[in-house]
């Protein structure tokens, strides 16, 4: 059984934060940063903007089955504009099915805590690892921390077969950030069930497809760009599974994540694919840096670690996404051939 009274992985020990947590250079998305946050101060004219879009979805919102059902289209485009923050976490929570599987399961979150779960070690493993320059999961055995622990306890119960695995982590932290732990629990259960399926089986299949899909698109838009990889010896292997498996936190600027997020809720795991194919494009697109990155290592670490900061900046980002010319039968083509490549590949 899940005991809520303690604070970590060792009661006993004294609670501290991350020594590179500082609480006086937190952003406006909670996270500690030694550089200031790059959002634009707000004027009059984004100001009235905000409140406008925020209207829309209040509206929006209030009658949201009829509104899905009638007029996807409207919530697509309003998707891809972004979220108002203030009410992110609604249209989440509605956009994935968490809210109406929350309201057709009650109580069962909480039955669920009351159980033993065997990965209740490595959980906590890894909850010194996540998203730990953010305010609320920076202080070890805090609160943050231990909603994440309920979340994912609850859900190694709730689907046994997948059990618990690393990148969760990263998933139930980032719907932490805006919502409380049992609606974070049932939008991480629609994520899994309905966005995700296969990402965290073993193998990895669906991600080793997804990447491979990724890949045939980059050859189809930018040949060289794909002849250049392969040349390096970069498979998609070596970068995608952090990028899919944590749906971008760990790869982009947080006001990028929450936008492509956005989308990703609203359109599903074609927004992922899209989104690799876009990092790779512009991270290579010039001769010069891929004559720079002469070697696999270089390559790698390049568009890892070492990406300029203008060219994930979320305005240019998502309209570099958006403006990408690929069609929805240029991914039903590569997923099937793709899929038909990997099952020769398995069998």
């Amino acid at each position: 059984m899940m005991n809520s009274s303690r604070s970590g992985p060792d009661s006993q020990r004294k609670r501290r934060t991350c020594n590179e947590y500082n609480p006086q250079t937190l952003n406006r998305y909670g996270f500690s940063s030694s550089s200031h946050d790059t959002t634009p101060p707000p004027n009059s004219k984004n100001v009235a903007l905000c409140r406008e879009r925020e209207q829309k979805w209040f509206e929006m919102l209030k009658s949201w089955d009829q509104i899905m059902s009638n007029d996807y289209n409207k919530v697509k485009m309003r998707c891809r504009k972004g979220i108002p923050h203030s009410l992110r976490a609604a249209a989440w929570r509605a956009l994935c099915g968490g809210a109406n599987l929350q309201h057709q399961n009650k109580g069962l979150f909480e039955d669920l805590l009351k159980k033993d779960t065997r990965w209740t070690g490595t959980i906590e493993k890894d909850l010194h690892r996540t998203y730990k320059m953010h305010e609320l999961f920076a202080e070890e055995g805090g609160l943050g921390q231990k909603e994440m622990c309920k979340v994912l306890h609850a859900y190694s119960l709730y689907n046994p077969k997948i059990g618990y695995c690393q990148g969760m982590s990263s998933i139930a932290g980032i719907l932490l950030m805006l919502m409380p732990a049992e609606q974070a629990f049932w939008c991480l259960v629609s994520i899994m069930e309905k966005y995700l399926p296969g990402y965290y089986s073993d193998g990895l299949l669906a991600i080793q497809l997804d990447g491979r899909v990724m890949e045939s698109l980059v050859a189809d838009l930018r040949p060289e760009i794909s002849a250049f990889l392969e040349d390096r010896g970069v498979q998609a292997t070596f970068y995608s599974v952090e990028w899919f498996m944590c749906v971008y936190t760990r790869t982009l600027p947080w006001e990028t994540v929450l936008r492509i997020w956005d989308m990703f809720l609203c359109e599903g795991v074609k927004v992922l694919i899209k989104v690799g194919v876009t990092l790779l494009l512009l991270a290579f697109s010039e001769a010069a840096v891929r004559d720079a990155c002469d070697s696999f290592d270089k390559a790698i670490k390049y568009l890892k670690y070492r990406l300029p900061k203008q060219l994930l900046d979320e305005d240019f980002f998502v309209d570099e996404l958006l403006n990408l010319k690929i069609s929805e039968r240029m991914l039903r083509d590569a997923h099937l051939s793709q899929l038909a490549k990997l099952r020769e590949f398995c069998s």
